[in-house]
């Protein structure tokens, strides 16, 4: 064998791939794994789409087409960002890698894809601790929660922080020294290449620019005599959750510690215990509470209200904030998806910083965006924010760290410029579907738990808006999962709580001079929510039976130089009257047309009962009602008795023909110290019912055979409010005799 045959049975090796080369495999890579995602979730949202079984979906796809297409074309910019950060973070490891050992075009794209695999992981693992609710995390979460009961809750808790923050940290680390050290050798190899002599004076100029120093010379000013002072007027800061229940938080009694924070203003102020919204829905309770009129009077009777019915609202009731405005306060409001009305109806607030959520496009968004899971793993930050918009007008999004945020900023800028303010803090924190981060999600929730409300409470959209029998199936869940949805309330509300504690940080702090001795702090709710209380499920606005709980809104106030601090008031308030005694507490003259009154001599002490009753009225019907013996009225599914309206902004509106059925289907309400009386229409006829809330605070047992009289009062009363809209007042029921010493006829 001579030696020309020998070498040619050499093995070849392989040259060494290029660095440009490298990186051009790397992004190839990456570029088509994430056109896997994107294909993926295109399919899964096509499948999604044709399985929904409701009448706006149809709408959706046959109107709207060209918008859900063009929205899945929108989100592929993200993908394109992603690609780029992707790239940036594999390239230098593959190259760092090949280091320690050689390999080819095909062991960079596994490398890459490995990699790729990790980072995804990593982000999955924080969206799952975060936001757990956000997917269907089930078998990552039933494996992390097996690895803490084999390795034990130590070391569970070391991964994860590992993992969260080591590992990111390691990641950036090689990736920064990579890059720098990449920058110091072109440097060296062309110096000339970065222009220092430019570049350098140039960012020194931009620096004064921007600062202002150096341009803008202060002007000595001379004060040929003393200003005169003038009294500060006092601010105004009102802070909301969307159904927050007054018998959830533990200055009220409640057993679990849910606010601590909302607890502390209670002890230096004043707590109503006592104090009801008129109707238990946002939009019409938010309008009551700062027009101070009954939803009657300024005509906003649902949730559902055509251009006209609000532009009507608008011109024609009065409003807390634009009386403030008249004597110079800055108004605002800032919130998240629940304070999306404010857009349609201000109610005298200039400045609206909310999302935009009720809409039909927003809507269609919202699934879209949801179809493409790299917008919640990589994109739920400010950067997200300002790259997709929309994303700030969805609920899995709008963060309450986001609100707080922005309305810590706004009590900073009030403080420089020392401008009187009222602002509205309103938080989706406690609505359904009670989503809250994992920490507060397992504060008193069953680890042990398994079923389909792990994270939140399941809910089928489909069931929800076609379908009026509803309520049959939830009267049947369990009670685990009746203590499992309960617990996971009480994390909203303690999620909430903790908002309102960085916010009163903020207030009390040094930096903010003297807010705190010139603000009026306000705690409540739009209205409360049923929590499977006797004959309900969940929802609000629905039916009044149950007892109070949807009604039910907390009031704690705190006042500057209120004396006698700390005092609870068990008497009937109304957020009717809310506006009435804000203007009383800052020396404002109270609106003419305000239905409320002012309730300072509550606050001051000069008065122990003003003999207030509660009237209310439910909002659009959702669930068709329940009364054992009765057959009360109903209205069609919401699917069948909405629509979207395009001359509106793509609002869902109620259509003409079931304006009269909405109203025609409410229940009505009359409630005393002791007594509650519900009046529901029904097919034969009104139906009342009568009950002792000193015996039955879940009013369960029907009462009027054996109180006649009681029943007559207040049904007189009851009607008066109805069909002549004038109120009377618990004395005037039961003229002048004390209810609590009616004794039964039976």
């Amino acid at each position: 064998m001579n030696e020309s045959s020998l070498q040619l049975k050499k093995p070849k090796t392989e040259e060494p791939l290029s660095r440009k080369t490298i990186f051009r495999i790397v992004v190839i890579t990456v570029l088509a794994t994430l056109f896997g995602l994107y294909i993926n979730a295109l399919l899964t949202f096509a499948h999604n789409t044709y399985g929904f079984n409701n009448r706006f979906t149809e709408v959706a796809m046959v109107d709207h087409w060209f918008y859900l297409l063009w929205s899945n074309v929108e989100v592929l910019k993200g993908y394109l960002l992603v690609a780029l950060l992707y790239v940036l973070v594999i390239y230098p490891l593959v190259i760092v890698w090949l280091k320690f050992t050689s390999f080819g075009k095909w062991g960079v794209i596994w490398r890459a894809l490995l990699f790729s695999g990790i980072l995804y992981g990593f982000f999955i693992f924080q969206l799952m601790m975060a936001k757990p609710y956000f997917s269907n995390f089930e078998y990552l979460d039933q494996g992390y929660q097996k690895f803490g009961q084999w390795f034990g809750v130590a070391i569970q808790h070391g991964v994860q922080f590992f993992v969260l923050y080591i590992f990111p940290v390691i990641a950036i680390s090689i990736c920064g020294v990579f890059y720098l050290r990449e920058i110091r050798l072109t440097l060296k190899r062309n110096a000339r290449i970065f222009p220092w002599p430019v570049l350098g004076p140039l960012a020194i100029l931009i620096g004064l620019v921007v600062t202002g120093h150096g341009f803008v010379k202060d002007q000595p000013q001379v004060l040929l005599e003393p200003p005169k002072l003038k009294p500060k007027p006092k601010n105004i800061l009102i802070i909301a959750s969307d159904s927050l229940r007054a018998d959830h938080l533990s200055c009220n009694g409640y057993s679990r510690p849910t606010s601590p924070n909302i607890d502390k203003i209670a002890k230096e102020g004043v707590n109503f215990t006592k104090c009801f919204t008129p109707t238990a829905s946002t939009l019409e309770s938010l309008t009551t509470m700062f027009s101070s009129q009954y939803p009657h009077t300024h005509g906003i009777q649902h949730m559902f209200p055509n251009k006209e019915q609000v532009a009507k609202a608008n011109a024609s009731m009065p409003a807390l904030a634009a009386t403030l405005k008249a004597q110079g306060y800055d108004t605002a409001v800032i919130g998240d998806w629940c304070a999306c009305g404010f857009n349609e109806l201000p109610m005298g607030f200039q400045d609206i910083i909310v999302s935009d959520f009720d809409n039909f496009k927003v809507y269609m968004s919202e699934v879209v965006y949801l179809h493409h899971q790299i917008l919640p793993l990589f994109f739920d930050n400010r950067v997200g924010h300002w790259l997709f918009p929309k994303l700030k007008s969805f609920a899995n999004f709008m963060t309450p760290d986001v609100v707080t945020n922005q309305v810590i900023d706004r009590l900073e800028k009030r403080n420089e410029d020392d401008k009187p303010f009222v602002i509205f803090a309103f938080y989706s924190c406690t609505h359904l579907p009670y989503r809250t981060p994992r920490e507060y999600a397992e504060l008193w929730t069953d680890p042990t738990y398994s079923g389909t409300h792990k994270h939140m409470l399941d809910l089928n959209v489909d069931e929800f808006i076609g379908n009026v029998d509803i309520g049959k199936k939830w009267e049947k869940l369990p009670q685990e999962d009746v203590n499992q949805i309960v617990g996971l309330y009480d994390g909203c509300v303690k999620m909430f709580d903790d908002c309102v504690g960085r916010i009163m940080k903020s207030i009390d702090s040094k930096d903010l001079k003297d807010l705190k001795d010139n603000t009026v702090v306000m705690i409540t709710g739009d209205h409360g929510d049923d929590l499977f209380e006797p004959n309900v499920t969940f929802g609000h606005g629905l039916t009044f039976n149950g007892g109070d709980q949807s009604n039910n809104i907390p009031f704690v106030i705190r006042v500057p130089g209120l004396e006698n601090k700390g005092r609870t008031i068990n008497k009937i308030v109304r957020s009717l009257d809310f506006a009435p005694t804000l203007l009383d507490l800052v020396g404002v003259p109270v609106e003419s047309r305000f239905e409320g009154v002012s309730l300072l001599p509550y606050l001051n002490g000069k008065e122990n009962d003003l003999s207030l009753a509660w009237y209310g009225e439910t909002s659009y019907l959702f669930f068709r009602r329940k009364i054992e013996g009765e057959e009360p009225l109903y209205i069609p599914p919401m699917d069948e008795t909405t629509m979207i309206d395009p001359e509106f902004d793509f609002h869902f509106v109620l259509k003409e023909k079931y304006q009269q059925d909405v109203i025609k289907t409410k229940e009505r309400c009359l409630r005393t110290e002791r007594f509650k009386l519900i009046y529901t229409p029904g097919k034969f006829g009104a139906i009342y019912r009568l009950f002792d809330l000193l015996e039955d605070k879940h009013c369960e047992n029907d009462v009027k055979a054996s109180y006649p009289q009681v029943l007559e009062r207040m049904k007189s009363a009851l009607h008066l409010w109805m069909d002549e809209h004038k109120e009377s007042s618990i004395s005037e029921i039961f003229q002048g005799d004390n209810e609590f010493s009616i004794q039964s006829e039976k």
